[in-house]
């Protein structure tokens, strides 16, 4: 049993409530995980994927999903004319989200943000498929094999010139909060105190 995965799936069903299916809500995972492995050099959930029919995969899923059903998300079969799928809805019950760290937060919240309303067949072809652990395995043909995840670890880091990522995402949330200024407001004060 992983609570740190039942958190991430209850956390974005709860933002995100009768918009995604199953293959949806995976992906927005694999998303979160690869952008926190690109930054931060380390996923947000504890899911090994595998390259699976529509993309990256974890079996380990479906036990979350049956953990989580009908106390904290409900999952409704909807009847297409050749096949059947699923559709997630958040209940009443609230999680509190313990496992997840701030930076994991701020990294699910921009996956939701950039990817919970694109189109399921574009994040898949546009997205997904296009990631470089996906394309790895597919210029190898290698289907059912491990993704490669830890080819991306780290790879954006340098954009922050020595800076870390995790203690930019503190300061910004500090400022939200109303906790410290930003430092333009701050050298706006300077400037008035000085005229």
């Amino acid at each position: 049993m992983n609570i740190k995965n039942d958190q991430i799936i209850k956390y974005i069903v709860e933002r995100l409530s009768g918009k995604l299916g199953r293959i949806h809500l995976m992906k927005l995972i694999y998303l979160a995980d690869y952008h926190a492995r690109r930054l931060f050099g380390e996923p947000i959930s504890m899911f090994k994927y595998h390259w699976w029919q529509f993309g990256p995969f974890d079996k380990e899923f479906y036990d979350c999903v049956k953990r989580l059903c009908n106390t904290y998300i409900r999952e409704e079969e909807v009847c297409f004319p050749s096949c059947k799928g699923y559709v997630f809805h958040d209940t009443p019950n609230r999680m509190e989200y313990k496992s997840l760290a701030e930076h994991e937060i701020y990294m699910l919240e921009f996956v939701i943000r950039t990817y919970g309303k694109v189109n399921l067949q574009i994040l898949l072809e546009e997205v997904v498929y296009k990631t470089e652990t996906m394309e790895e395995l597919i210029k190898k043909d290698a289907y059912g094999d491990n993704l490669p995840m830890e080819m991306v670890d780290n790879l954006d880091k340098s954009l922050y010139d020595g800076l870390d990522p995790k203690d930019i995402i503190k300061g910004e949330k500090a400022i939200q909060l109303g906790k410290v200024r930003s430092l333009e407001e701050a050298l706006h004060a300077l400037q008035g105190s000085h005229i």
